[in-house]
This record gives structure tokens, C-alpha cells and sequence, in this order.
């Protein structure tokens, strides 16, 4: 950058697209000040985005959900709307207790930072949709339901940690950490004592969004937490949801 700017020529520049998470893995002192440098030219990709490659996605393949809707320009509460065709509008019966469903699946396929990638999305209707039932006894009201949008998770969780692993070698080195633990200790929440990682290695974690802390307890995000093979103790998993959702 400092070569470019050094250049003679007005009418030369650059323009680099990067990714949030790559640029802190790449760039491992005074992170904070390159990103506050740059935040005036930070895209952002929301949840509300993710809703609407969905409803694109379903659309290529049934004109029922581009009906009567401009995606391009819907909101939010339209989109998640649209995709009660495709999901329901529940994580179970319309009239249950069960959480809403656009909401688990973008909850459940982001780090705690709120983020999710367009591939997160593409991968999760991929497996959601691999095995679809003839039968859809109790759930006339949508094409996937509910079972098959929990067993979407881990074959998304897997393949993401791939992606970690060829993307972000050192963030993944301090996550095998995880991976190694004795099966007997992969209880979430965590406590302090139970994680074999320096302050350092806990800071990069949180800092990627990839480890949070609630009461001086420990949770990882749904995306990984199934490829490491964490379980959930008794009433965690409504508290890592919500942590997820804040």
C-alpha cells in the first residue's frame, strides 16, 4: 500500500476485497487499528441477506417463492415470511413452543460474531434437502421439516472446519485443542480449567468469533462445536442459543 501510494501516477490505485476474519488471521499486530483504518469500506453481509440468497436459491427451483415479492428490495420479516414454504415458520408445528425457524438456521450456522458466509447458506439447503421424506406427516405446510434441518448441522459444521483448517491454519491449530480433549470432558459450558489454551489463544478465539464467554463459562458456536463433538449439559444449549442471538 505505501508502494502505491509512493507512485507518481494519479491515476493508478487498487482495490482489495478481503474478508474480516482472513485479515485479522493474517494480520497479527495492531489489528484493531488496520480495521478502523478501513471500517468506512467494510461490507456487510447480514442475516437478512443470508434470508434473501435463500428465498433466491428456492426460487430457482420453485417460481412459488418469487411470487408477488421483489427479493431484491424485501425486508427481513417478508423474507422469513416467504421461506416459511420452504422451512415452516417453526422448528416444529406452526402452534408449538418450538424457536422460529429462519431464526435457529441463521443462529445456528453463524460464530458469535453474527457472521455467516453466501456458502453457509448454499451448503445448509444442500444437505437439508439431500433426503427429503414422501411423507410429510404433521408438516403439509413446508418442503423441509424440522428433523432435517437439525441434521443439516453437522455435515455444515464439518465442512466448515475444513474450510478453517485450509483457510486459517493458525486459528485452527488453537482449535484442534478442542478436537483433542478427552470425549469425557466435552461438556459445554466450559470452565476456565478445562481449557488448555494460553490467554493469547482464548483472546485470537473470541476475537474470531469462535469461543465466547457467559458467567465465567465457556461455549462454542453451533457451526464447530458438532465436528469437536461437544455435548450440551442440562439447560446450556437454550443459553448458547441465545448468546448466538445477542
Amino acid at each position: 500500500m505505501n508502494e502505491m501510494r509512493n507512485l507518481k501516477y494519479g491515476n493508478i490505485g487498487i482495490v482489495i476485497f478481503a474478508r474480516r476474519d482472513m485479515a485479522s488471521e493474517a494480520i497479527e499486530v495492531n489489528f484493531e487499528q488496520f480495521k478502523n483504518q478501513y471500517s468506512r469500506y467494510e461490507l456487510n453481509w447480514t442475516p437478512a441477506e443470508a434470508l434473501r440468497l435463500a428465498v433466491w436459491i428456492a426460487a430457482q427451483a420453485n417460481a412459488r417463492f418469487q411470487e408477488n415479492i421483489d427479493i431484491q428490495k424485501a425486508s427481513r420479516a417478508a423474507l422469513e415470511e416467504r421461506l416459511e414454504l420452504l422451512w415452516g415458520k417453526k422448528m416444529g408445528k406452526r402452534n408449538s413452543k418450538e424457536a422460529f425457524a429462519s431464526r435457529w438456521i441463521i443462529v445456528a450456522l453463524s460464530d458469535f460474531n453474527g457472521q455467516l458466509q453466501a456458502r453457509d447458506i448454499v451448503r445448509f439447503l444442500k444437505f437439508s434437502t439431500m433426503n427429503l421424506p414422501e411423507s410429510k406427516s404433521g408438516y403439509l405446510d413446508r418442503f423441509i421439516l424440522p428433523s432435517e434441518v437439525r441434521n443439516a448441522i453437522p455435515d455444515c459444521s464439518r465442512e466448515k472446519l475444513t474450510e478453517i483448517k485450509a483457510e486459517m491454519r493458525s486459528t485452527y491449530q488453537i482449535l484442534e485443542k478442542f478436537m483433542n480433549m478427552p470425549e469425557e470432558e466435552k461438556r459445554l459450558p466450559l470452565s476456565l480449567d478445562k481449557i488448555s489454551l494460553t490467554g493469547e489463544e482464548i483472546a485470537k478465539l473470541e476475537n474470531q468469533g469462535y469461543l465466547i464467554s457467559s458467567d465465567k463459562k465457556y461455549y462454542l458456536p453451533e457451526i464447530i462445536r458438532t465436528s469437536f463433538g461437544f455435548k450440551y449439559a442440562k439447560g446450556a444449549r437454550p443459553k448458547v442459543l441465545s448468546l448466538l442471538a445477542d
